[in-house]
């Protein structure tokens, strides 16, 4: 078995190390995945790393040398970025509930792009910034009356929590205009959702996204020097590895915003905030088997890693269907397959990394792998739910495997 470099041995030093379960992140492969994407875009969009996908700082410390910037939607997110080494003003803060304290630290920061998400949001970052005698450099985020079908969870095109409808626009744009000596109005962000596998999808969006900023600048004299595309590029966890084809997306993208750039404001900046696409393939999430039993004719083997430290694996997080997420025995690759349920240790009955899934017969003590488990595994889990250890996060850099973030015990947590 190989999973980017690491071998079987490799597998189990780290696990006498560091013990299971933990993941391993492959920060070499996310900014490969940032180049990539950045080459066939010709320069002509920025590529923003959704902290929230993955915040392990030192696989932000990675990134800071390589992404352009960075998307967050905390304080908390603001400073592990910082921490990381990028630029606040290459960060974009977006987040329906952000508090006063949120908008004084972004602000007093200096942040590149705060997304406003309502009018009463303006009125209160211009507040704060009168406040803190400073401007505050803002985009206005907004809810597109046009629904995007392509993607498989939509964050717009219907009443939802973020951003300002369309239809308000207007107003918001007065709003802006009220108070232009404490806010700097920098553009528009539209985020049509996430798991978008089709690029017709992604240029349908971003010709309503400029449709959108054309008639925002021809009605208020606002120009848009900045317009965040969204994201959400699609990226399967199940067998098979399928994804958004970027390169078929560049090579329609490209002349269609070369040409609003023609037309309009020549400097315009273009912006994708992407996670799970650039991190879910450098992850892996490493768990042991501790028992086995068969129940009514089906094979069961129970590890120690499980829904509290793997949410999404486990089919609830952000899914409308479960799926298995892609798994291997990194022990014996070479097994007999069997058909078999693979569970975590707590007593809820939804605890299954696999279901009904094809896998090498495992034996207890052997490492099992859950793959593409680089995006909303760790942060997104409930970590003290069954009061067990939370996993190492390990991080390999230019070939080097280093730890991340320690594993703690739950009363540590006190």
């Amino acid at each position: 078995m190989d999973w980017h470099g690491t071998t079987l041995a490799g597998f189990d030093e780290l696990a006498r190390k560091y013990g299971t379960p933990f993941f391993l992140y492959d920060a070499d492969l996310v900014n490969r995945r940032i180049r990539e994407l950045r080459d066939a875009l010709e320069g002509e969009v920025s590529v923003y790393y959704a902290v929230k996908a993955n915040p392990n700082l030192e696989l932000l410390r990675a990134v800071s040398s390589v992404a352009d910037g960075v998307d967050i939607s905390s304080a908390g997110e603001l400073d592990q970025a910082l921490r990381a080494g990028f630029d606040p003003t290459m960060m974009s803060f977006a987040g329906p509930a952000k508090t006063a304290a949120e908008l004084e630290a972004a602000i007093s920061a200096g942040i590149g792009c705060i997304s406003i998400e309502s009018i009463r949001e303006i009125e209160e970052c211009a507040r704060v910034a009168r406040q803190l005698g400073k401007r505050a450099r803002i985009l206005l985020r907004v809810n597109p009356l046009m629904p995007n079908k392509t993607y498989g969870l939509k964050m717009g095109g219907r009443p939802v929590q973020f951003g300002i409808d369309e239809e308000e626009l207007p107003q918001a744009e007065q709003c802006v205009l009220k108070h232009e000596q404490h806010l700097e109005f920098r553009g528009i962000h539209v985020y049509a959702g996430s798991q978008c596998f089709e690029p017709t999808g992604v240029i349908e969006g971003t010709r309503n996204t400029l449709r959108i900023a054309r008639e925002l600048e021809a009605r208020s004299g606002l120009r848009c020097r900045k317009i965040n595309l969204g994201g959400g590029f699609g990226v399967s966890h199940s067998e098979g590895g399928r994804e958004l084809d970027h390169r078929e997306l560049a090579s329609r993208l490209i002349p269609l915003l070369r040409t609003y750039r023609e037309e309009g404001v020549a400097e315009c900046e273009f912006i994708f905030e992407l996670g799970r696409y650039l991190t879910a393939e450098a992850g892996i999430y490493v768990t042991r088997v501790i028992n086995s039993k068969m129940s009514r004719g089906k094979a069961f083997f129970a590890c120690d890693g499980g829904l509290h430290h793997h949410l999404a694996a486990a089919g609830t997080f952000g899914a409308a269907l479960r799926t298995n997420f892609e798994l291997r025995n990194l022990s014996r690759p070479d097994e007999a397959a069997i058909v078999c349920n693979v569970a975590g240790p707590s007593c809820n009955p939804t605890d299954l990394l696999g279901v009904e899934v094809s896998l090498p017969r495992p034996t207890i003590g052997d490492l099992l792998g859950v793959l593409r488990s680089g995006s909303y595994g760790f942060t997104a889990s409930p970590l003290l739910f069954l009061g067990r250890p939370t996993p190492a996060e390990l991080v390999r850099r230019d070939g080097e495997v280093v730890l991340g973030r320690r594993s703690r015990t739950m009363t540590e947590f006190n």
